[in-house]
């Protein structure tokens, strides 16, 4: 809790965005071994808290195709298998889990985390590094749309609760051999808008170089309408119109004010030798793939302002 405005510091109290001890909790009580639907955590063998402050979970080793190597066509699939899920914990209120150590707002909390960064959006010394050249021209753009975020959280919040895995970037993701998918990593697991975990698919895949060549809207036409279909399934109808607009302004608030955090980033040069050695690329076309996430994120905000 040294820096709790940190994005990924682990918090002591359940309600902190990143309470350290949640993803125990949830393979300790039972509720990732009975998520409804086809979405499905690795199942859980044992779990043990020697200490207080100290808690381990032994978990099943799942065979199948892991998310960075995934053709379009497993996007489609995993993404209906999101709905099922999703869908039965929303065409069922009561059925969503009550227990305090879940997320909540989560977010409304990634926003408030990237706000220390906005500011550098007004330095034209930060934006004018080679770096940062494809980014330069959104600055404006994306100063609007913070402004307005509150509009789109409201949006938000007009959507119907379900459970949010709320980190379900394909790195995370297993397309597995029983023909299920297999979500890891549960630690930010929460209750969250239906549609909100959809922008790790369509736009995670391009800012993280999963899939940098891929644009985002061929991978939300894939994803989006087999995502509603898995909601059909589950029981639950959703006009699809309705469902975009939720997608949409989550993404523009998980998304948009990224790109000032990415900037604050490369100014440790440290920083940059790590990315470009990690993905093979230079960092003018690292930028460039993240400009377009951006960019496209500013678009589905904007749309609905």
């Amino acid at each position: 809790d040294a820096d709790p405005g940190a994005l990924w510091v682990s918090g002591a109290e359940p309600g902190h965005r990143n309470y350290w001890k949640r993803e125990w909790l949830a393979f300790d009580s039972g509720l990732l071994d009975n998520l409804p639907g086809q979405l499905r955590a690795p199942r859980t063998l044992l779990t043990t808290e020697p200490t207080p402050d100290e808690a381990w979970i032994w978990m099943e080793d799942v065979e199948g195709r892991p998310g960075e190597e995934w053709p379009i066509a497993d996007y489609a699939s995993v993404a209906f298998d999101v709905g099922t899920t999703q869908g039965e914990y929303a065409a069922d209120p009561p059925s969503l889990p009550a227990a305090d150590w879940l997320a909540h707002d989560w977010l409304r909390g990634w926003a408030d985390a990237l706000a220390h960064h906005i500011p550098l959006l007004d330095d034209d010394a930060v934006w004018s590094a080679p770096a940062l050249q494809s980014m330069d021209p959104l600055r404006t753009r994306v100063a609007s749309l913070w402004a307005s975020r509150d509009d789109l959280l409201a949006i938000v919040d007009t959507a119907l609760r379900t459970v949010v895995h709320c980190d379900l970037w394909p790195a995370n993701l297993i397309a597995a051999d029983d023909g299920t998918t297999v979500a890891v990593d549960w630690s930010q697991i929460g209750i969250g808008a239906v549609g909100q975990d959809l922008d790790q698919l369509t736009l995670d895949p391009v800012w993280m170089q999963v899939r940098p060549d891929t644009d985002p809207e061929t991978l939300e036409n894939t994803v989006i309408p087999a995502y509603l279909a898995g909601l059909g399934a589950a029981g639950l109808v959703v006009d699809e119109a309705e469902l975009r607009a939720w997608y949409a302004a989550a993404a523009a608030v998980h998304y948009v004010p990224m790109m000032a955090m990415y900037a604050a980033s490369l100014a440790n040069l440290g920083r940059i030798d790590e990315l470009e050695i990690r993905h093979a690329r230079p960092i003018e076309a690292i930028t460039a793939d993240k400009a377009r996430v951006v960019e496209h994120a500013l678009t589905l905000g904007e749309q609905l302002l």
